[in-house]
């Protein structure tokens, strides 16, 4: 190996350690508490009892530890079979803890289950953390099941690299994280930034 490859995979492990403890310690599900308050601040407050959109709409969750889960949409719609399942439209979430910078989550549209906190995040969806960005289609946060993964043309970027894969599977709990691209033949590609 030369060394601008060896350099370019130090960088990749740096940006994957970073990215696996930033979803394992944010993302613990034994952390999340059985409270979920909702909060609506709009005065407006608007419910279409035919089509059961709601404006504005938001959704709080707090653990033990002072870890806050806030996700907000400019619209929701909740299921008719199932009214524990929201599908939201132009989509904000933020992650905050109490000794670190908070982690913005954003996406055109998102699927909320209000009882187990599990978002699936789709369609532009970024995700920021200090200078680390990451770009993909879509964003699945699985608190029942402890993972995060994030598919579907990623792009990473912090101030030193530059990362495109197809997938990223990241256990909450172990801090194991799985990077892929679809096709076995192609490559993860990494890029050093000056």
């Amino acid at each position: 190996m030369n060394r601008k490859t060896l350099i370019q995979l130090f960088l990749f492990l740096i940006v994957l350690i970073i990215s696996v403890t930033i979803f394992a310690k944010y993302f613990n599900e034994e952390k999340i508490s059985k409270k979920n308050n909702v909060i609506d601040k709009n005065v407006e407050e608007n419910i279409n009892e035919k089509t059961n959109i709601i404006k504005n709409i938001e959704y709080f969750s707090k653990d033990n530890d002072g870890i806050t889960y806030n996700i907000k949409a400019k619209y929701g719609e909740i299921g008719e079979k199932k009214s524990d399942i929201i599908l939201l439209k132009n989509v904000k979430a933020k992650i905050n803890t109490l000794d670190s910078e908070p982690i913005y989550i954003q996406s055109d549209f998102a699927k909320y289950n209000s009882k187990s906190y599990d978002t699936y995040f789709y369609e532009n969806t970024k995700v920021e953390y200090r200078e680390h960005k990451i770009i993909c289609k879509f964003l699945d946060l699985l608190f029942n099941d402890n993972q995060a993964i994030l598919y579907e043309n990623i792009i990473y970027r912090n101030l030193n690299a530059k990362l495109i894969a197809d997938r990223l599977e990241i256990d909450l709990i172990t801090k194991n994280s799985k990077l892929s691209m679809k096709d076995k033949n192609e490559k993860i590609e990494v890029i050093y930034l000056n």
